[in-house]
């Protein structure tokens, strides 16, 4: 992948890069609803009445200078009306019909972003990708870019100090994140030190096409590249590993190398394996769009690592992500596997 940014294109660019100007200097100070309220009065700003939905309190607003929709939501808690979470503004409402028109615009978007506010601190991606922002002062809010499934775009602002999980909360697939390490959620002890002899294969093989069909679907919008490596976590010889190509999803029985006397061709092969060079390989073109390519590979990947000899409560994962000249390190929260840190390299 060229460590170059392709710039994309949407007709709105001038007022798209006015409105982040426009947004990203706001101080809400302690995010309650009347100071955001005065705040963003000298927007134009006008909120409307609150109406609960799903336990959040929403005030609907019209962005003076948003793009396509441009309107937008303040978002609270319930139980909280007052404490502002999040204010969401649906930049493009109406979704493209053509998947590669909108990874075109998401792109351009980002790349105004960049233009305007630097490197994101972090990728991710919930039910679709997002990048999100930290500004240089610590009192200005988060900003972040998400690009719904389906077409839709929105920038939000986030509280200084919230966490990658607002990027959303509904999701139809596995989330993932990407971050430098010092970025990246601290693995807790109980996570590495739980008993985790409850831990079903079927567990391991749901989550993990979970987290397959999302990072299959979201890196070819930055455009990146992932690998992860999933095995034993005290025997670094039996593992499997998969990554990205382009829109290609590539899996490899990368175990077999270390202990060929596992390797039976006659049932790899009957399994859907491929011999390439000496290596058991499976590739799935456009991983992107067809998303029943994530369930095949999860089973292959999780039908190997049994044939290993391995045990669910004995796994752990380790998944880099590099692109636009960053490498960065990928935490799966959904996957019923913890993550440890081995090198991943293809």
């Amino acid at each position: 992948m060229e460590n170059t940014i392709p710039r994309g294109s949407w007709l709105d660019d001038d007022i798209f890069r006015a409105f982040v100007r426009e947004v990203a200097p706001l101080r809400p100070g302690s995010w309650s609803l009347s100071e955001f309220a005065h705040a963003t009065s000298a927007l134009g700003w006008e909120l409307r009445e609150p109406k609960e939905v799903a336990g959040q309190v929403w005030h609907r607003f019209t962005a003076r200078k948003g793009p396509s929709a441009g309107y937008g939501t303040l978002i609270a808690d319930a139980s909280e009306p007052e404490q502002v979470r999040r204010l969401d503004v649906r930049v493009v409402d109406l979704p493209d019909e053509d998947v590669r028109g909108a990874v075109d615009r998401v792109r351009a978007a980002w790349w105004i972003m960049e233009e305007e506010l630097g490197p994101p601190a972090m990728w991710g991606g919930s039910s679709g990708p997002w990048m999100l922002w930290r500004q240089p002062d610590p009192a200005l809010p988060r900003i972040l870019v998400h690009a719904h499934d389906g077409g839709e775009m929105s920038l939000a602002l986030l509280p200084p100090h919230a966490h990658a999980d607002t990027a959303g909360r509904a999701r139809a697939r596995g989330r993932w994140q990407a971050a430098e390490p010092s970025d990246q959620p601290s693995i807790p002890s109980s996570q590495v030190d739980t008993d985790r002899s409850g831990t079903t294969w079927e567990e391991v093989e749901k989550s993990l096409c979970e987290a397959l069909r999302s990072l299959s679907h979201d890196t070819p919008y930055f455009p990146g590249r992932f690998i992860l490596h999933l095995g034993v976590a005290q025997d670094p010889l039996r593992f499997v590993q998969c990554w990205s190509q382009d829109l290609t999803l590539v899996i490899e029985a990368t175990g077999h190398v270390h202990q060929p006397h596992a390797a039976d061709p006659a049932r790899l092969i009957r399994s859907g394996w491929e011999d390439s060079r000496s290596m058991w390989q499976r590739r799935f073109p456009n991983a992107m769009e067809d998303h029943t390519h994530a369930a095949t590979a999860a089973r292959m990947l999780v039908e190997e690592l049994r044939h290993l000899g391995a045990d669910p409560a004995e796994l752990s994962y380790d998944g880099t992500m590099s692109g636009r000249g960053h490498g960065l390190h990928v935490d799966l929260p959904d996957l019923c596997v913890p993550r440890l840190h081995h090198p991943a390299d293809v």
